[in-house]
Protein backbone atom coordinates (compact mmCIF):
# COMPACT_ATOMS: atom_id res chain seq x y z
CA UNK A 1 0.00 0.00 0.00
CA UNK A 2 0.97 3.10 -0.71
CA UNK A 3 2.49 6.01 1.92
CA UNK A 4 1.28 8.97 2.27
CA UNK A 5 3.72 11.40 3.97
CA UNK A 6 3.24 14.84 3.00
CA UNK A 7 6.68 17.01 2.48
CA UNK A 8 4.07 20.14 1.23
CA UNK A 9 5.56 23.63 3.05
CA UNK A 10 4.02 26.92 2.69
CA UNK A 11 0.63 26.06 4.07
CA UNK A 12 0.70 28.61 6.97
CA UNK A 13 1.77 31.08 4.96
CA UNK A 14 -1.09 30.90 2.55
CA UNK A 15 -4.28 30.34 4.91
CA UNK A 16 -2.56 33.65 6.88
CA UNK A 17 -2.57 35.70 4.09
CA UNK A 18 -6.26 34.68 2.63
CA UNK A 19 -7.54 34.77 6.93
CA UNK A 20 -6.04 38.34 7.12
CA UNK A 21 -3.35 37.43 9.27
CA UNK A 22 -5.52 36.08 12.42
CA UNK A 23 -4.68 35.97 16.02
CA UNK A 24 -3.53 32.43 15.44
CA UNK A 25 -1.77 32.03 19.03
CA UNK A 26 -3.97 30.44 21.76
CA UNK A 27 -6.59 29.44 18.69
CA UNK A 28 -7.94 25.65 18.40
CA UNK A 29 -7.20 25.01 14.96
CA UNK A 30 -7.87 22.08 12.79
CA UNK A 31 -5.81 20.99 9.91
CA UNK A 32 -8.16 18.91 8.35
CA UNK A 33 -6.49 16.68 5.68
CA UNK A 34 -3.10 17.80 7.84
CA UNK A 35 -1.17 14.76 7.13
CA UNK A 36 2.37 15.23 9.18
CA UNK A 37 1.75 18.82 10.69
CA UNK A 38 3.80 20.75 8.22
CA UNK A 39 1.83 24.32 8.85
CA UNK A 40 3.41 23.96 12.33
CA UNK A 41 6.98 23.93 10.01
CA UNK A 42 6.95 27.57 9.27
CA UNK A 43 9.58 29.50 11.31
CA UNK A 44 6.22 32.12 11.10
CA UNK A 45 3.94 29.89 12.15
CA UNK A 46 2.12 31.05 15.49
CA UNK A 47 -0.18 28.27 16.07
CA UNK A 48 0.65 26.90 19.21
CA UNK A 49 1.21 22.19 18.67
CA UNK A 50 -1.35 21.68 22.00
CA UNK A 51 -3.73 23.90 20.34
CA UNK A 52 -3.32 21.88 16.92
CA UNK A 53 -5.62 18.68 15.24
CA UNK A 54 -4.45 16.99 12.40
CA UNK A 55 -7.16 14.51 10.53
CA UNK A 56 -6.19 12.52 7.65
CA UNK A 57 -6.79 9.71 5.97
CA UNK A 58 -2.90 8.53 5.53
CA UNK A 59 -2.55 6.35 8.00
CA UNK A 60 0.62 5.94 7.93
CA UNK A 61 1.09 9.80 8.84
CA UNK A 62 -0.94 9.98 11.77
CA UNK A 63 2.06 7.85 14.08
CA UNK A 64 4.81 10.05 11.94
CA UNK A 65 3.09 13.48 12.85
CA UNK A 66 2.65 12.35 16.59
CA UNK A 67 6.14 11.55 16.23
CA UNK A 68 7.31 14.99 15.01
CA UNK A 69 4.64 17.20 17.05
CA UNK A 70 4.06 14.98 20.96
CA UNK A 71 2.28 18.31 21.80
CA UNK A 72 0.23 18.46 18.91
CA UNK A 73 -3.17 16.31 17.82
CA UNK A 74 -2.96 13.65 15.36
CA UNK A 75 -6.63 11.60 14.33
CA UNK A 76 -6.71 9.04 11.69
CA UNK A 77 -10.22 9.01 9.43
CA UNK A 78 -10.05 5.71 7.78
CA UNK A 79 -12.87 7.14 5.32
CA UNK A 80 -12.32 5.80 1.90
CA UNK A 81 -10.84 8.16 -1.00
CA UNK A 82 -9.82 6.67 -4.31
CA UNK A 83 -6.42 7.78 -4.29
CA UNK A 84 -5.66 7.79 -0.51
CA UNK A 85 -7.31 5.60 1.36
CA UNK A 86 -9.34 2.74 -1.13
CA UNK A 87 -9.34 0.33 1.97
CA UNK A 88 -11.56 2.76 3.75
CA UNK A 89 -15.31 3.06 4.71
CA UNK A 90 -17.09 4.74 2.34
CA UNK A 91 -19.59 7.91 4.15
CA UNK A 92 -17.52 7.76 7.21
CA UNK A 93 -18.34 10.93 9.52
CA UNK A 94 -15.67 12.59 10.41
CA UNK A 95 -14.06 12.09 13.93
CA UNK A 96 -15.28 14.04 16.80
CA UNK A 97 -12.34 15.94 18.16
CA UNK A 98 -13.89 16.52 21.32
CA UNK A 99 -13.60 20.47 20.84
CA UNK A 100 -14.86 22.98 19.04
CA UNK A 101 -12.47 24.78 16.61
CA UNK A 102 -11.46 28.44 16.23
CA UNK A 103 -10.08 27.86 12.77
CA UNK A 104 -10.57 25.27 10.31
CA UNK A 105 -7.95 25.03 7.27
CA UNK A 106 -7.67 22.35 4.72
CA UNK A 107 -4.94 22.54 1.89
CA UNK A 108 -6.11 20.62 -0.95
CA UNK A 109 -9.19 18.48 0.39
CA UNK A 110 -11.91 19.64 -1.92
CA UNK A 111 -9.15 18.81 -5.32
CA UNK A 112 -9.55 15.22 -4.35
CA UNK A 113 -13.07 14.27 -3.34
CA UNK A 114 -16.71 14.42 -5.83
CA UNK A 115 -18.64 17.71 -5.27
CA UNK A 116 -20.98 15.09 -3.43
CA UNK A 117 -18.39 14.99 -0.52
CA UNK A 118 -17.53 18.55 -0.68
CA UNK A 119 -20.86 19.24 0.72
CA UNK A 120 -20.50 16.46 3.69
CA UNK A 121 -17.42 17.91 4.63
CA UNK A 122 -18.04 21.38 4.61
CA UNK A 123 -21.74 20.37 6.76
CA UNK A 124 -19.81 18.30 9.38
CA UNK A 125 -16.66 20.86 9.80
CA UNK A 126 -18.82 24.27 10.13
CA UNK A 127 -20.69 22.40 12.97
CA UNK A 128 -17.17 21.86 14.44
CA UNK A 129 -16.78 25.56 14.59
CA UNK A 130 -17.15 27.94 17.79
CA UNK A 131 -19.69 30.66 16.80
CA UNK A 132 -17.94 33.20 15.91
CA UNK A 133 -14.90 30.42 13.67
CA UNK A 134 -13.82 30.82 10.45
CA UNK A 135 -12.62 28.22 7.87
CA UNK A 136 -11.19 28.47 4.35
CA UNK A 137 -10.75 25.43 1.55
CA UNK A 138 -8.60 25.82 -0.70
CA UNK A 139 -9.52 24.61 -4.58
CA UNK A 140 -8.34 24.37 -8.22
CA UNK A 141 -9.98 26.79 -10.88
CA UNK A 142 -8.68 24.68 -14.11
CA UNK A 143 -8.54 27.71 -15.87
CA UNK A 144 -6.21 30.06 -13.62
CA UNK A 145 -2.69 30.63 -15.49
CA UNK A 146 0.10 32.37 -13.08
CA UNK A 147 1.25 35.25 -14.22
CA UNK A 148 5.08 35.61 -15.28
CA UNK A 149 7.03 34.99 -12.16
CA UNK A 150 4.43 33.03 -10.18
CA UNK A 151 5.03 29.47 -10.18
CA UNK A 152 7.95 27.50 -8.79
CA UNK A 153 11.17 26.44 -10.49
CA UNK A 154 9.68 23.42 -10.56
CA UNK A 155 6.71 24.18 -12.48
CA UNK A 156 5.68 24.82 -15.92
CA UNK A 157 4.94 28.85 -16.81
CA UNK A 158 2.25 29.74 -18.54
CA UNK A 159 0.16 26.92 -18.05
CA UNK A 160 -3.45 27.18 -16.69
CA UNK A 161 -3.89 25.14 -13.86
CA UNK A 162 -5.79 21.94 -16.28
CA UNK A 163 -3.13 22.19 -18.26
CA UNK A 164 -0.65 21.56 -16.20
CA UNK A 165 -2.46 18.82 -13.92
CA UNK A 166 -2.91 17.13 -17.70
CA UNK A 167 0.87 17.67 -18.39
CA UNK A 168 1.87 15.96 -14.82
CA UNK A 169 0.38 13.15 -15.59
CA UNK A 170 1.62 13.01 -18.68
CA UNK A 171 5.13 12.56 -17.49
CA UNK A 172 3.68 8.80 -16.48
CA UNK A 173 1.87 8.28 -19.43
CA UNK A 174 3.08 9.53 -22.63
CA UNK A 175 0.07 7.78 -24.72
CA UNK A 176 -2.20 10.77 -23.40
CA UNK A 177 -3.31 13.31 -25.51
CA UNK A 178 -2.65 16.25 -23.71
CA UNK A 179 -4.08 18.94 -26.51
CA UNK A 180 -6.96 17.18 -27.14
CA UNK A 181 -8.11 16.73 -23.49
CA UNK A 182 -7.38 20.55 -23.17
CA UNK A 183 -9.31 21.42 -26.42
CA UNK A 184 -12.00 19.27 -24.99
CA UNK A 185 -12.42 21.08 -21.81
CA UNK A 186 -11.78 24.95 -23.64
CA UNK A 187 -15.04 23.67 -25.82
CA UNK A 188 -16.93 22.61 -22.31
CA UNK A 189 -18.73 24.95 -20.44
CA UNK A 190 -16.99 23.93 -17.45
CA UNK A 191 -18.21 24.54 -13.42
CA UNK A 192 -16.87 21.39 -11.96
CA UNK A 193 -14.19 19.37 -13.36
CA UNK A 194 -13.21 15.75 -12.72
CA UNK A 195 -9.75 14.04 -13.83
CA UNK A 196 -9.93 10.75 -12.91
CA UNK A 197 -6.25 8.55 -13.39
CA UNK A 198 -4.48 9.94 -16.70
CA UNK A 199 -7.30 10.95 -18.85
CA UNK A 200 -10.57 10.56 -18.03
CA UNK A 201 -12.04 13.84 -17.75
CA UNK A 202 -15.66 14.44 -16.31
CA UNK A 203 -17.53 17.71 -16.85
CA UNK A 204 -20.71 16.90 -15.31
CA UNK A 205 -20.75 17.79 -11.32
CA UNK A 206 -23.14 14.84 -10.13
CA UNK A 207 -20.60 12.73 -11.89
CA UNK A 208 -17.54 11.81 -9.68
CA UNK A 209 -16.06 9.30 -12.79
CA UNK A 210 -15.90 6.49 -10.41
CA UNK A 211 -18.89 4.17 -11.41
CA UNK A 212 -16.93 1.92 -13.19
CA UNK A 213 -13.77 -0.44 -11.83
CA UNK A 214 -10.58 1.72 -12.30
CA UNK A 215 -6.87 1.65 -11.07
CA UNK A 216 -6.73 3.70 -8.38
CA UNK A 217 -3.85 6.40 -9.33
CA UNK A 218 -5.33 9.67 -9.10
CA UNK A 219 -8.66 11.78 -8.95
CA UNK A 220 -8.11 15.16 -8.79
CA UNK A 221 -11.09 17.93 -9.06
CA UNK A 222 -11.47 21.37 -10.40
CA UNK A 223 -13.96 24.19 -9.35
CA UNK A 224 -14.40 27.59 -11.36
CA UNK A 225 -14.70 30.22 -8.98
CA UNK A 226 -18.27 31.45 -9.95
CA UNK A 227 -19.49 27.90 -9.55
CA UNK A 228 -18.08 27.57 -6.21
CA UNK A 229 -19.24 30.78 -5.34
CA UNK A 230 -23.03 28.86 -6.50
CA UNK A 231 -22.07 26.29 -4.83
CA UNK A 232 -21.19 28.26 -1.05
CA UNK A 233 -23.08 30.91 -1.36
CA UNK A 234 -22.10 33.08 1.52
CA UNK A 235 -18.47 32.11 1.35
CA UNK A 236 -16.07 34.56 0.02
CA UNK A 237 -13.88 33.32 -2.88
CA UNK A 238 -10.44 34.80 -3.43
CA UNK A 239 -7.84 34.80 -5.85
CA UNK A 240 -3.98 31.90 -5.48
CA UNK A 241 -1.41 34.21 -3.67
CA UNK A 242 1.96 34.06 -4.43
CA UNK A 243 3.40 31.42 -4.72
CA UNK A 244 0.31 28.69 -5.05
CA UNK A 245 -1.41 27.81 -7.65
CA UNK A 246 -4.83 27.12 -5.29
CA UNK A 247 -7.84 29.36 -4.49
CA UNK A 248 -9.52 29.83 -1.61
CA UNK A 249 -13.18 29.82 0.03
CA UNK A 250 -13.52 31.45 3.52
CA UNK A 251 -16.76 30.51 5.30
CA UNK A 252 -17.65 31.98 8.73
CA UNK A 253 -20.13 30.02 11.01
CA UNK A 254 -22.16 32.64 11.96
CA UNK A 255 -23.21 33.04 8.18
CA UNK A 256 -23.15 29.64 6.46
CA UNK A 257 -25.61 28.12 4.53
CA UNK A 258 -25.55 26.51 1.14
Amino acid sequence: MATWISTRTGQFAYFDHQLGHPEWAGKKVLDFGGNVGNILLDPKCTIEPAGYWSIDVSRDAIPEGRRRHPEAHFVFYDRYNFEYNPTGTVGLPIPDAGVKFDIIVGWSIFTHVSKAEMFEFTDQLMDMLTDDGVAAFTFIDPKWTPPEGWVRDSESPGLSNLRWRLEARHATNPDMDVDGLVDLADGTEQTWTTLVNDDDLYFDPDDDGLSEDKPQRAYITFCTPDYMRRLLPTGTVLQPVLPERQSCVILDKATYRR
